[in-house]
This record gives structure tokens, C-alpha cells and sequence, in this order.
């Protein structure tokens, strides 16, 4: 068979064991090398980690748990659990050690999980297995939907590490042998809020030990009960070693739930389809994996890893950061198969096994390969060197102008940019708000949600907060048009970010006028080139349109190479950039509509071209464009549309296009508004409500909407939408207290 296991270590073993030995080493080294490699690509390079670091500083310096929110002046003084404190005093001091410190600490991290579990491997007869390298390889792919660094690297180590120490233990007589699991799992409860996972795989475990001893003993298990209920309050009370006692169990059974969350956080949404289907086929391999160890262990499995394995992967296909976690399990069970089996249950490896671990080394060290090699889009080197270039979601060069120039005061900026400005030293309550949700209540999560995804709030935030100055990371390629509408003047530039202020402001620092913003954005392109990430060059073109420099962002947009013409990103920016406010001139727009009917590609150009068609007064002809294509090519906007011309038209198909709910997203409310018509019209209205609510939260600036909402609330005596609606048009930033 493919997946033999056992390995002989006798020197006259047969050829086939001695090679599959040699291979499987090499294979369990080469995982390894690959997460040692990604350990050291920038991992600070993320907007997650700001506040982290800037939390682990205050304890630190202060001697104390962080308890209430003093780093956001929108929500200071307000009480909060701290979910993190161990990671994040470990990253902080990490970070003290310069840029190596956090790549280290991820490194030794995936060390000790690799190395954890080689050597269970090995304890458990298990060198040599193709089903565990394979494993191994399938925890690549899994984990390479989260970063590398974050709090949540805590609970994969503790769900393996917990895992491993449980099969170990399996015949354990006392209670008392499971202290170092204890003290794993305080670390575990405060560094992520997955610690939940701890006392719920000891619990199932303990269970499945004590059922397989009274049936193996034929008797009533005592003994074994005594030992794993020992075990299970154990390790439960040690989740209750914590600055924050029973409260600490909150979090992870409130935020995963929140709308305003799972509408702004793309974690917490199913992933996209193209993903979806190829984790389900990893899944499936994986599975299949795992039923071939078993079948070749003559049965042996731990049941009890399957069950929480089981939730996880429901949860996966809503919420996808439970696939990292879910994957670690795979491993696990084939672990158990040896754990549960005599040291003789397999046949000794043959070729076939040793085919199957050469092609998994291969397939890990293709990956490695991409990591270290220099021309690769993901290589390390020229992932550092665009880290190096500031090239970066964040306003990382604004920080730095900013401590430069003595900039203080209040700031307003995306939250994503939150935590870098934290880190980059402004966390004396001066920063608005961060990705920390955890610390916010809903409310306040929702506002901070609006601000990010509906920039035609911005004027309504500016009075109620009332900032000193507003940085502008690369998220935020709309704001400066709301900006320039309210007076506020732009004081520093760079491709990536920018920071505006008021005209009283500061007048020591001179206006950058739109010279010299188009000089910096050429010095920038000349002296380095386009970013490997294009989505970040397409930001910058939308910035420099909302600046006010139309012809400089079409210019700069249409003159890059023609091959980048063909992308769908470059047609994105230009539906943007001619069908969002400020909207591209109509010269301008009929530019790119002719190139669009050049190229001959539907399924390249043809949202743009209906949004024209449809801008031109044509709404037919967008529809007919539109209708042609595979229903799984309509993008989300492309959907939108379409679904307003049939509402308009009065056409059935509206309905069936309605009901292709697409998840959380925060650009959603025209969506939802779309689906309450269709819905009404179909006279489903509990439907109808559940959609109008659902547009009221995430659009409740827009007025003609919250309009229709009250006349459908009104039309059929809905209080509770009526409730929204009230709720809705007051969200928003409370008065600033000075």
C-alpha cells in the first residue's frame, strides 16, 4: 500500500526501510526549515500587532496587568480583560531585541511545535510514516492561512502540545502527573482566548480513557474515573489562574458572534470560494490520510480527538481562522494511531511508503524553495526589502515624519493603523481606536467600523472628536476627498500614507501642494518600482485621484505596462475610480470604456463595462452583459448591479439573485436594501425585515435608505426595525469630553 508504516532500524533491514527511514527524516527537516524560513519573513508586518507590542510596553514599564483602555482616547478609562498579557509581554521584550527579536520568538515557537511532534512520532513507532509526514505537510497548508506571528501561535502550540501529553499519559494512574499540563495551560489561558480548548480535550480524553478501561477490565473504572475527573478539574481551575477570574471565559463566547466583527474582519467570514474548495479537497486528503494510519494501526484511534475536531470544522465554514486549528488535529489523530496500537500492529514500510514520503518531501521543499529564492513574489528577500521600502498597509512613514516633527495631539485614522501608531510611541491616549476588538463593545466596534468602510462619514466624526490630525494609511484612498471638502490641509505625503490637519494647525509645517505630491509619487515609482503587492499601487492611484490629481492617477493608472492591463485588480481601480465618488471625468471614463471593448474579455472587463453602460442611461445593455456570464463569475459589485436593474425592471430573476446572500461585508447595505425589496415583493417579509435591518446597520448614513426602512417598518408594524432605525441614524461617535 502507499502508506506503510513502520520503520526497522536493524542494519539488515530491508532496502525499502532503510530509504523510507532516510527520506522521512529528511522530510520531517525540511517542514521544519520551511516554518523556521516563513518565521523570518517581517512579522511585524501586520496591523494586529501595533497594540500588542504597545500593551506588553505599559505592563512592562508599569509592573501591572493592563486593565482599562488608556491607549485610545475615544475609549479611555474603560474597563476591559486583557485576553493576551503573557504573549504580549513576551512580544514586546521580543521586540526589544530589534527587528530579529519577534522572528526569533515565531521560529522557536514552530520549533518546539515541529519538534514536539517528531518525537511523539518516534515514541510512538510512528518514523518512517508516510500518514504522519503527510500530516506534517497538511499543517503547512492550514496554518498558512493565518500569519505566523500572533497570539494565536499560543493555541496551536497548546493544542498540540496538550494533545501529545495526553496520549503519553493515557495509562496515567494519578492526577498529580498532569502538573506540567496545568501550568501549560495557565500560559495557554492567558495568551489567547482559544485557552477553552484545554480543558475540553482533556475532559473528552479523560472520558474515552475511563470507558476504554471498564471495557477492557470489564468492570466499573474507579480508579480511572477518579483519576480523569482529577485531571479534568485540574486543569479547568487552572484556567482560572488569571487577573480576571471567572470573567476571562467571556470573551471567547462573545466576539465571534458580533456583526460588527464579522462584517469588517475577513477572518471572521467563510473564505472565498476559490479557497473554500481547495481546503475541502485538503480536507479530504487529510481525512483520507488519517482513516489509511488507522486501517494500517488495525483500527487504533483516539476517538476523543475527533470530537473537538468535529465543531471546529462546522465552525471553519463561517468563520475561517478555526481552519488553522482544525488542521492541527490531523496530526494528532495519526499520532494516536500509534498511541493506541501494539509496536508491532503495522507491516514494515515497502516502496510504496517510501514514494509517498519522497513525494511529500518534495512538495514541502517546493515551498521552501519559494520562501528562500530571490526571484519568488513570496521570497524572503524581497518580502524584506518591500518591508524595508515602507511598502506597507500601514502609515509606517507617516509615524515616522510624525516623531520626527513633534506631532501630538488627538488622532483620527483607520483602526488598522491604530496599533503601528501605538507601537511607534503615540499610546498616551492619542490614537482613536485599534484592531483590538476584544476591548470594545459592540457599539463602539461598529462605529469604529463605519469609519473604516463609509469615508462619507468622515465629516461627521471630524466634529464629533474633533482630532488635532488625521493620518491617512493605504486603506484610506478616499479619505482626502472628504478631507479637502472640510478644509483640512495635507502636511505630509508619501505613495503609502499621508497626514492632514486643520488650517490653524501647526503653521510651522507648509501645505504639500499637488507638485510636489506627484514629485514624491514619481521619485518613489523611479527609484524603486511598482510593489510586488499591486493592490497597494492601486490604493495609491484611488489617493492620488481623491486628492484632487485626476488626470496625474489616470495617467499614472493607464501608462503601466500592458500586461497589467489584463489584471483584474487594474479593472477594479478603474470602476472605481469612474463609478465612486470623486468620479473620473467623463472623458476619461470613455478612455477606458473603449479599452475595455478592445480587450475582448468578458470575463475581464465586463463589470466595468456594464457600470458604464448603465452610468450612460443603458441599463439594459449592462444587463444583458452582465447575464451572460456564469452566475459564479458576478462579482460582488457586478451582482449588485445586476440585482438593481432587475428590481427596476420588475423581473423574477431579482429574487433568486437576492437570495445569493453573500456573507458580512460592511459594502453590503445596497446589497441587503436590494434584498428587502425583493423580498417584500415576493410577500416574504419576516425575510424582508431580517434584510431591511441588516441594510439600516451597515448604512445608516444613507438617508434614502433608512427612508424606505421606516416605510416598511410603518407599512407593517415592525417595532423592532423601527428600534433599529432609531438606533441606526444616531450611531456615530459620541460627543468629545474634553
Amino acid at each position: 500500500m502507499w502508506f506503510d508504516d513502520a520503520v526497522s532500524n536493524e542494519k539488515d533491514a530491508p532496502l525499502a526501510q532503510r530509504l523510507n527511514h532516510k527520506v522521512y527524516h529528511l522530510g520531517v527537516l525540511v517542514v521544519l526549515l520551511y516554518f523556521l524560513a516563513n518565521s523570518f519573513r517581517p512579522v511585524l508586518d501586520n496591523v494586529d500587532l501595533g497594540w500588542h507590542v504597545a500593551q506588553g510596553r505599559w505592563m512592562v514599564e508599569r509592573g501591572a496587568i493592563y486593565r482599562h483602555d488608556v491607549l485610545n482616547y475615544a475609549t479611555f478609562g474603560r474597563p476591559l480583560i486583557n485576553e493576551y498579557p503573557f504573549f504580549q509581554i513576551a512580544l514586546y521584550l521580543a521586540t526589544e531585541l530589534g527587528w530579529w527579536g519577534p522572528c526569533l520568538l515565531t521560529a522557536a515557537a514552530y520549533a518546539i511545535l515541529i519538534g514536539a511532534l517528531a518525537r511523539a512520532a518516534k515514541a510512538f513507532h510512528l518514523e518512517g510514516s508516510a500518514p504522519m509526514l503527510a500530516t506534517f505537510a497538511t499543517t503547512i497548508l492550514y496554518l498558512l492561512l493565518a500569519f505566523p506571528l500572533r497570539p494565536h501561535l499560543v493555541t496551536y502550540l497548546g493544542v498540540i502540545l496538550s494533545g501529545i501529553f495526553l496520549l503519553r499519559h493515557r495509562e496515567a494512574r494519578s492526577w498529580t502527573e498532569f502538573w506540567p499540563l496545568a501550568l501549560g495551560q495557565i500560559i495557554w489561558t492567558n495568551s489567547h482566548s482559544a485557552f477553552v480548548l484545554g480543558p475540553l480535550m482533556a475532559g473528552l480524553f479523560g472520558l474515552e480513557m475511563t470507558l476504554r478501561r471498564g471495557i477492557r477490565d470489564r468492570a466499573i473504572p474507579w480508579e480511572a474515573a477518579r483519576t480523569w475527573g482529577g485531571v479534568f478539574l485540574l486543569i479547568l481551575l487552572a484556567c482560572f489562574v488569571n487577573p480576571f477570574g471567572v470573567a476571562r471565559f467571556y470573551p471567547p463566547f462573545y466576539q465571534d458572534r458580533l456583526e460588527s466583527i464579522r462584517a469588517y474582519v475577513s477572518e471572521m467570514r467563510p473564505l472565498p470560494g476559490g479557497f473554500s474548495t481547495l481546503y475541502g479537497v485538503v480536507t479530504l486528503f487529510a481525512v483520507a490520510t488519517v482513516i489509511l494510519a488507522a486501517i494500517r494501526r488495525r483500527g487504533a484511534i483516539s476517538y476523543s480527538l475527533i470530537l473537538p475536531a468535529i465543531p471546529l470544522f462546522l465552525e471553519s465554514q463561517s468563520v475561517q481562522k478555526a481552519w488553522p486549528v482544525f488542521g492541527l488535529f490531523f496530526p494528532l489523530l495519526v499520532l494516536s494511531t500509534g498511541a493506541f496500537s501494539s509496536k508491532n500492529a503495522a507491516r514494515p514500510a515497502s516502496w510504496p511508503s517510501l514514494a509517498g514520503n519522497f513525494i511529500v518531501t518534495a512538495g514541502v521543499a517546493l515551498f521552501f524553495l519559494m520562501r528562500v529564492n530571490g526571484s519568488s513574489s513570496i521570497s524572503l528577500q524581497v518580502l524584506w526589502r518591500e518591508y524595508d521600502l515602507n511598502r506597507r498597509e500601514v502609515c509606517s512613514q507617516a509615524a515616522v515624519w510624525m516623531k520626527a516633527h513633534g506631532i501630538e495631539g488627538r488622532l483620527l485614522h483607520r483602526c488598522e493603523d491604530g496599533g503601528m501608531l501605538q507601537e511607534a510611541g503615540y499610546d498616551q491616549g492619542e490614537t482613536f481606536g485599534d484592531t483590538g476588538f476584544g476591548k470594545y463593545d459592540e457599539n463602539f466596534i461598529h462605529t469604529i467600523s463605519l469609519l473604516s468602510a463609509r469615508p462619507a462619514l468622515l465629516p461627521r466624526y471630524l466634529q464629533a472628536y474633533r482630532p488635532d490630525y488625521i493620518v491617512c494609511g493605504n486603506f484610506c484612498y478616499e479619505w482626502p476627498y472628504y478631507l479637502r471638502q472640510s478644509d483640512w490641509r495635507p502636511i505630509f505625503y508619501s505613495p503609502n500614507s499621508s497626514v492632514w490637519t486643520r488650517p490653524e494647525t501647526r503653521p510651522d509645517l507648509p501645505t504639500i501642494n499637488d507638485g510636489e505630491i506627484e514629485a514624491a509619487f514619481d521619485q518613489e515609482m523611479t527609484a524603486h518600482g511598482h510593489p510586488v503587492d499591486l493592490s497597494l499601487f492601486g490604493r495609491d492611484i484611488l489617493a492620488l485621484d481623491s486628492m484632487g490629481l485626476e488626470d496625474f492617477a489616470f495617467l499614472k493608472l493607464t501608462s503601466l505596462p500592458a500586461d497589467l492591463h489584463r489584471t483584474p485588480w487594474y479593472w477594479e481601480a478603474a470602476r472605481i475610480l469612474c463609478f465612486t465618488t470623486p468620479r473620473f471625468s467623463e472623458e476619461h471614463r470613455h478612455q477606458f470604456l473603449a479599452e475595455a471593448d478592445r480587450l475582448h474579455d468578458d470575463s475581464l472587463t465586463a463589470e466595468f463595462r456594464a457600470y458604464a453602460r448603465d452610468a450612460a442611461g443603458d441599463p439594459e445593455a449592462a444587463r444583458q452583459i452582465l447575464a451572460a456570464l456564469p452566475p459564479d463569475q458576478l462579482g460582488s459589485h457586478a451582482l449588485d448591479l445586476l440585482l438593481g436593474i432587475d428590481l427596476e425592471q420588475n423581473r423574477p430573476e431579482a429574487l433568486v439573485l437576492a437570495e445569493r446572500k453573500r456573507g458580512f461585508e460592511l459594502g453590503d447595505g445596497l446589497y441587503w436594501e436590494y434584498v428587502a425589496q425583493a423580498e417584500t415583493r415576493a410577500g416574504h417579509q419576516t425575510e424582508a425585515a431580517h434584510a431591511w435591518k441588516k441594510a439600516v446597520f451597515f448604512y445608516p448614513d444613507d438617508a434614502d435608505l433608512m427612508r424606505k426602512a421606516g416605510e416598511f417598518a410603518i407599512q407593517f408594524h415592525d417595532t423592532g426595525l423601527a428600534r433599529e432605525i432609531e438606533s441606526g441614524a444616531i450611531i456615530g461617535p459620541a460627543p468629545r469630553q474634553d
